[in-house]
């Protein structure tokens, strides 16, 4: 219990005051605000000390939190995309949590992309909250029409042949989806194809660009060989992620990129589909995921009594049985050693997702919006300029120039 206690001597008579519970105010984004809520419900119902959740849109959570930091107006804490991790610690916005990190009896067992995303300069900034891992999720009953194993999945090259093969059934049926207008969904779903091939888009420090590399060419040649044999639905290249969802519940769509959200989501709206998961795999074979999802941070300069608070919420989320509920809503719990107790009673196709996070890549970057977010950044010209367009030579030519140019403008 951690209580602001007064206490006033006057006279020679000491009088204490009445106790005050604390409170803390936690931004989240709107996509993970249910999972925070819950948490935040059961913790005030047996705690003096009480946390609110304020949801934010996400798209409005960097400019609104860094307005907020420039006129003192900032929480106590917020549930951050692990992606703005190195730019908010960069800044010296956020509070060293290494001690408290490290003294966690759990803290081997945390989310290791999370922590190496938490750290700049040697310090740790976060904790993981919400982990999700991107995912194939294929539907089971067009492939067997098609007569496609999922063993085909285990590299894109037989992956595309199999996207074909399933877009011949019928006028009305591809083999393929992807969110291909939306860089934060690009860089979730496509950078595992690279990863899983042993090469990366960015050095390991982020301050400068690997673009050119033969995962990429391979990569976007795949992609562009799919979209010319018409084997990709064609709002791919227009469509977002709800209308990617439904366009495979429907029956349209053989093979989707997704993430570890779509067993949980599948089974409660679509229990009709058949469907299986598959890790990302790479052009000629191996896998990999993008480890996304938040962290929570505490915003620098925070109280003694209101660190204390927080980092009190946070041991009470990592506890086994909230580590359940966690899972229940959104499909993935916190720490990496809790697969029995967290699973025993939900869908075993969880289990794929979960075991890619604990070999998970995320982006180490400074300048995640500049490069991959940008509605006319590097990212999506590369991806519209090579897949859609047929043009990887120039494609990845003009990606090196303006991630170049973008590092430099941005590393601290």
């Amino acid at each position: 219990m951690f209580k602001y206690k007064a206490l006033t001597v006057l006279a020679g008579v000491t009088a204490a005051t009445p106790a005050f519970a604390e409170e803390v105010d936690i931004w989240v984004r709107t996509s993970t605000a249910p999972i925070l809520e819950a948490m935040a419900e059961s913790y005030n119902a047996s705690h003096e000390d009480q946390i609110s959740i304020v949801p934010v849109v996400a798209e409005q959570m960097v400019p609104k939190l860094g307005a907020a930091l420039a006129g003192g107006a900032a929480p106590s804490a917020v549930a951050m995309d692990l992606i703005y991790m190195p730019t908010f610690a960069a800044a010296g916005m956020l509070e060293d949590m290494t001690d408290f990190i490290d003294s966690l009896p759990y803290s081997d067992a945390l989310s290791p992309s999370h922590v190496r995303l938490a750290t700049y300069e040697g310090k740790k900034y976060g904790v993981p909250l919400t982990p999700d891992a991107s995912v194939i999720v294929y539907n089971t009953d067009l492939l067997d029409a098609a007569g496609v194993d999922p063993s085909a999945l285990e590299s894109l090259e037989s992956l595309a042949e199999a996207a074909v093969s399933i877009s011949e059934l019928d006028d009305e049926t591809y083999g393929f989806m992807f969110v291909g207008n939306s860089g934060s969904w690009m860089a979730y779903d496509f950078l595992p194809h690279i990863w899983a091939g042993g090469d990366d888009i960015l050095s390991e420090d982020g301050r400068s660009q690997t673009v050119d590399t033969p995962s990429m060419r391979a990569t976007l040649q795949l992609y562009n060989d799919m979209w010319e044999a018409g084997a990709i639905h064609p709002t791919t290249r227009s469509g977002n992620g709800n209308s990617a969802v439904e366009a495979f519940a429907s029956g349209q769509v053989g093979i989707l990129m997704s993430g570890s959200y779509i067993v949980n989501l599948m089974t409660a709206n679509y229990p009709d589909v058949n469907f299986g998961i598959a890790p990302i795999p790479g052009p000629t074979g191996g896998t990999a995921t993008f480890a996304g999802g938040d962290d929570v941070v505490m915003i620098e300069g925070i109280s003694d009594e209101k660190r204390a608070l927080v980092e009190d919420f946070i041991e009470y989320y990592m506890q086994p049985e909230q580590q359940v509920t966690i899972t229940e809503l959104a499909g993935m719990p916190s720490r990496t050693d809790l697969a029995e107790e967290a699973y025993a009673d939900f869908d075993e196709r969880n289990l794929i997702a979960y075991d890619m996070l604990q070999s998970g890549f995320t982006p180490y970057t400074y300048a995640n919006d500049a490069l991959f977010i940008s509605l006319t950044g590097p990212w999506l010209e590369l991806l519209e300029t090579a897949i859609f367009d047929g043009d990887v030579d120039g494609a990845i030519e003009m990606a090196e120039g303006r991630f170049e140019q973008i590092l430099e403008r941005t590393n601290p």
